[in-house]
């Protein structure tokens, strides 16, 4: 088997933030910690099949496909708790099908990094911040809604933020991109709520404050981690006014 190191700390971040935010907007149950445990290794197969086909045509590298079985496997057994608490946890999955097969296909063509393709991952893992959210409220909420937007509208600030510095750097439509985006996305929270305004006041700052000033991605994803507990934090306290 091979097995495929997962650095990217935005990665990471998508990964627990809905997670914790579903938490906070549903109530906790048991069943939850297995559904978490069951997701993060359904990301580890996801990661290493698309790794496969990403080298597909080159080299037919087989042990990532046994890695992403074994990954898959136990996922598969994690979830059996949950879908007895809550089957209807199913429709997240299936929602979450013919996205997997658009990321399949950048993978495919060698394009993972375009920004569709981060846009469509990053609706996967919010749909799965609801679908943690589902097991304990066994109905659609506001709370459900409001994780899987915020988390949305957060991260692809954050994949714009990344191309700003990284790979489009020198592309003045993506730095125009990336300040019209978080300025909008402030104002909207803003009227919607003055916690939610609160909580993306801080995009806005970043996307303007990085631009243009050296900034590596490690660094970036440093102060990410601080961006995501400053989110997180203020969601938490409008999840807890509105439910």
């Amino acid at each position: 088997m091979k097995f495929k190191k997962q650095n990217q700390h935005g990665a990471w971040a998508m990964m627990f933030m809905p997670l914790i935010l579903g938490i906070a907007a549903g109530g906790f149950h048991p069943s939850q910690i297995l559904y978490g445990i069951g997701w993060m290794l359904m990301f580890f197969a996801a990661d290493h099949v698309l790794m496969f086909i990403k080298r597909m045509k080159r080299k037919k590298e087989y042990g990532y496909l046994k890695a992403a079985g074994m990954f898959g496997a136990i996922a598969v057994l994690l979830f059996i708790y949950p879908l007895f608490v809550e089957y209807r946890i199913i429709y997240f999955f299936l929602a979450m099908m013919p996205l997997g097969a658009i990321t399949s296909y950048f993978s495919m063509i060698r394009d993972e990094r375009n920004i569709i393709n981060d846009i469509v991952a990053i609706l996967i893992f919010s749909i799965a911040g609801g679908g943690i959210a589902y097991l304990n409220t066994h109905e659609w909420t506001l709370g459900i809604t409001v994780v899987i937007l915020v988390s949305l509208f957060y991260f692809v600030g954050s994949a714009l933020v990344v191309k700003t510095i990284v790979r489009e750097r020198k592309n003045i439509r993506y730095r125009n991109a990336s300040y019209i985006y978080h300025a909008v996305l402030f104002l909207g929270m803003l009227l919607w709520h003055y916690t939610l305004g609160i909580a993306f006041l801080i995009g806005i700052i970043r996307a303007v404050g990085v631009y243009d000033r050296g900034w590596t991605p490690k660094k970036l994803g440093i102060m990410e981690i601080f961006h995501v507990l400053w989110i997180s934090g203020w969601v938490i306290i409008y999840l807890n006014i509105i439910i």
